[in-house]
């Protein structure tokens, strides 16, 4: 649901809620679609709330990248008129003639002959098909590596490439950096592999996919601008001297809609360093325990509020104790049982990712505050850096 903000009331706060800013979220995708000179599709598993989809449609990015029908019908429910890439490099067979014959997606991606096989026969050999293959390219500088389990080989591709281009009426070549990608040489690096396997396949593409991975912002992980990242892109695109017709898409995630969610959390208790409160890993912050990514925070209700920030470590409320966020967060050294937690960066990956693990389960609340980010990394870093001087 959501609500508007003077509803929120942080007294009787007893489970997580989001806070959503749709002016970040504007601002990040018409940045996007005003600097990107190719086609945004919209990876849906980052967050397929019903509101940001809404969003998202509405600002003009109107393409969407997919990894399931579960996927394809949440979205062609809310808007029939998308347009749809089965993105997805291995699919069940039902799913393949689903969203062909029910839901009219025409996109499939793949990365092998099987898939393709697959794909023909659900379809009934299809004559309107547009298939994109999924080449394998380093994911050396991402946080999540994704080339262990999708991509064909580069020696392979080009072999893969004709047979896609003989059963399909448009062709493509696509491939993933690695999630959260830190930078834009490895961009240059997969768009050149991409180009030799154009080049040695001797087939002229329709489209040229340079995937996702663009970054956001957290505590440790401070990307360079994503203007660096569109203009590397630009160049080895142009570079490479393909028809002007070929079509250049991204499927960006994480990097528009971050920033536009927090989370309010709850501390249960204080042992020292570490807080032990109402949500982990097996719920929104997932990223913070998996993937160890140190989120922006913010103490909300404590009248210390300007005391020393110090770096503490969560844990959440399962029995489970890799239910571990190690951070470091950085909060006032005043904190207590009872206080709230702002948890920044929490749009991508959150709604998502959480479980039923020990009935630490409840249903998002999302309320919506139509404001800037409660705290800039830059200033965040100020204040830290303060703290280590007088705290240490």
């Amino acid at each position: 649901m959501i609500f508007s903000v003077e509803h929120l009331s942080y007294e009787r706060l007893r489970e997580p809620v989001f806070l959503f800013r749709p002016k970040i979220l504007s601002k990040k995708i018409n940045f996007f679609l005003n600097n990107f000179n190719g086609k945004a599709l919209y990876s849906v598993k980052t967050n397929p709330s019903r509101f940001v989809l809404e969003s998202i449609y509405d600002l003009g990015l109107q393409s969407f990248d997919v990894a399931s029908i579960n996927e394809i019908k949440i979205l062609k429910n809310l808007l029939p008129n998308a347009e749809v890439f089965f993105m997805n490099p291995i699919k069940p067979r039902r799913s393949i003639s689903e969203a062909y014959f029910d839901y009219g997606v025409r996109n499939f991606s793949l990365d092998d002959n099987g898939e393709l096989k697959k794909i023909l026969e659900e379809t009934n050999n299809a004559t309107d098909l547009k298939l994109h293959m999924r080449l394998s390219v380093p994911n050396h500088s991402s946080s999540i590596n994704l080339s262990k389990k999708f991509g064909i080989d580069y020696m392979a591709a080009p072999n893969l490439l004709r047979k896609v281009k003989e059963k399909s009426s448009e062709v493509g070549i696509s491939f993933h950096t690695g999630s959260q990608c830190m930078s834009p040489d490895a961009y240059m690096i997969a768009i050149k592999i991409a180009g030799e396997v154009i080049k040695n396949s001797q087939v002229d593409v329709d489209f040229f996919n340079v995937g996702g991975g663009f970054p956001t912002t957290y505590t440790k992980l401070k990307p360079v601008p994503i203007i660096n990242y569109f203009n590397v892109i630009h160049r080895e695109f142009d570079d490479l001297g393909l028809d002007v017709k070929v079509k250049l898409l991204a499927e960006p995630g994480r990097c528009l809609v971050a920033e536009s969610m927090s989370l309010i959390v709850r501390v249960d208790l204080r042992k020292g360093r570490t807080l032990y409160i109402n949500d982990g890993t097996h719920s929104y912050l997932r990223d913070a325990g998996g993937q160890g990514f140190s989120h922006p925070v913010r103490l909300i209700n404590n009248e210390k509020i300007n005391s020393d920030l110090i770096p503490f470590a969560f844990y959440g409320p399962t029995c489970d104790s890799n239910d571990f966020m190690q951070g470091p967060f950085y909060l006032p050294s005043s904190i207590k049982e009872g206080d709230l937690i702002e948890i920044g960066q929490m749009g991508s990956y959150s709604m998502t990712m959480k479980n039923n693990f020990n009935g630490f389960y409840s249903d998002s609340k999302v309320f919506v505050v139509d404001d800037n980010p409660f705290l800039s990394l830059r200033d965040l870093d100020q204040k830290i850096e303060k703290s280590k001087i007088e705290s240490f």
